[in-house]
């Protein structure tokens, strides 16, 4: 009867062994490593085919089919064998167990990497270059498709993706490195234009720097407007170009210099007022520049898109605290009525009340009598709590976009590696 258990066992074994193989001949994908494969024997465990591996503390099972379908990593090679420990009686790796799990999946699903959401890239990276995972390296490309040139970019397309992508070549480096630089003299220009002692610097043509300084913004609202116009030219599709943010705040960074120099040379002297107020709205306009370096972070770009995404969140938060500060300002009106404590009419008691549920507490208004304390502190106690709640569904909004918006890149960076292979992802996730 053992006897028959253990042939039952091992035709078992073999018929899941087969089953593999037959799925790995049937799958659509090619690699390199299958063309030099050299299927070693392990040493250890060699008698079943199942093979265990301890990482950290924590073991996966998996099978040896599996691990040598990539014979050029770590896990499918003879360099496996000096991990083996024989007081765990496993292969052990002291690395990080929750990034084994995507690693061990890559293996089981023949090649689809899913990067885990809550592991920072750099470790990801790290344990990739550990077990000798070339994601790059793995997979073949058919000979038709390399002997076929890459399809020619029209000058527009070159354009667009030297204006949008610093790294698409050096020179777009250099561009948005002068991009970056144009946007850091301008903030301090403005900055250095409000100093009492330096202002005459910038309003009196007597000084001689006053020119440089002048030459200084043209200079820079030039190369604003010349980046603004090829990227109005070299959009794809240019009766959208409004549609996206970013644009629109590139108009908004440039607009001011030119209506202040029309406001200039067209008012009349009598009209001195009103272009002094037009010159002062066009210079607090030009504040508007700082989110030019929203274009070259993409965790600015990543917070934007969220705030968009939890609008409804905002909304709610927005009415929750617009209900209790009416609401308190007007208990703490009536209830100061009559004491000499500031609280004058219905709006100064409504900006006390957003100022305390808030928690900032500038100390400008504050109640005297027994009721008029007791409202306060029961606003101070409810303010945390009607902060609190918004905020923990929009951090966990901001967790679910960020996520979202991490595993897009990764996408991206593989997607070209992927179409050469002629792979397609199984599902969205799927990098």
């Amino acid at each position: 009867e053992e006897e028959e258990e253990s042939q039952e066992e091992e035709g078992k074994e073999t018929n899941h062994s087969t089953a593999l193989l037959q799925k790995r001949n049937s799958l659509p994908m090619k690699y390199t490593a299958l063309k030099d494969s050299n299927h070693h024997d392990y040493l250890h465990q060699s008698d079943k085919n199942l093979i265990k591996i301890n990482v950290s503390g924590k073991e996966f099972t998996t099978t040896k089919e599996t691990l040598r379908f990539f014979p050029d990593t770590l896990l499918g090679s003879s360099e496996i064998e000096k991990y083996y420990n024989e007081e765990v009686k496993a292969y052990y790796f002291d690395r990080h167990r929750g990034m084994f799990s995507a690693l061990l999946y890559f293996y089981q699903s023949r090649g689809v990497f899913r990067s885990p959401t809550n592991i920072d890239r750099d470790i990801v990276e790290e344990e990739l270059e550990f077990f000798k995972v070339d994601l790059a390296k793995i997979f073949s490309f058919d000979d038709e498709e390399d002997d076929t040139p890459p399809p020619e970019l029209s000058l527009r397309q070159k354009l667009h993706n030297f204006l949008m992508d610093p790294h698409y070549s050096k020179a777009a480096m250099v561009w948005a490195f002068c991009d970056m630089l144009a946007i850091i003299f301008s903030v301090i220009l403005l900055v250095a234009e409000s100093v009492p002692t330096a202002t005459k610097y910038f309003n009196d043509q007597s000084y001689e720097i006053y020119y440089l300084l002048y030459g200084l913004e043209i200079l820079i609202n030039g190369f604003f407007t010349l980046d603004f116009t090829l990227k109005l030219i070299s959009w794809p599709k240019p009766w959208l170009f409004l549609k996206n943010v970013l644009n629109v705040l590139d108009l908004l960074a440039i607009l001011p210099f030119y209506i202040e120099l029309v406001a200039m040379f067209t008012s009349e002297s009598g009209a001195a007022g009103d272009k002094f107020v037009v010159l002062r709205i066009c210079r607090t306009s030009r504040v508007v520049r700082i989110f030019r370096f929203i274009r070259h972070s993409k965790e600015l770009i990543v917070v934007m898109k969220v705030i968009a995404g939890a609008v409804r969140e905002f909304v709610l938060l927005s009415l929750l605290i617009a209900i209790f500060v009416l609401l308190f300002g007007t208990l703490m009106y009536y209830a100061e009525l009559g004491q000499d404590s500031g609280f004058d009419s219905i709006l100064l008691g409504c900006w006390w009340s957003i100022v305390t549920v808030t928690t900032v507490g500038y100390g400008d208004l504050s109640p005297t009598s027994t009721v008029g304390r007791l409202i306060g502190s029961v606003a101070v106690v409810l303010g945390i709590v009607i902060l609190a709640l918004p905020m923990t569904v929009i951090v966990s909004k901001f967790n679910e976009s960020y996520g979202a918006e991490k595993r897009k890149a990764e996408k991206k960076t593989l997607a070209k590696i992927r179409a050469r292979a002629g792979l397609l992802p199984e599902e969205d996730g799927d990098v």
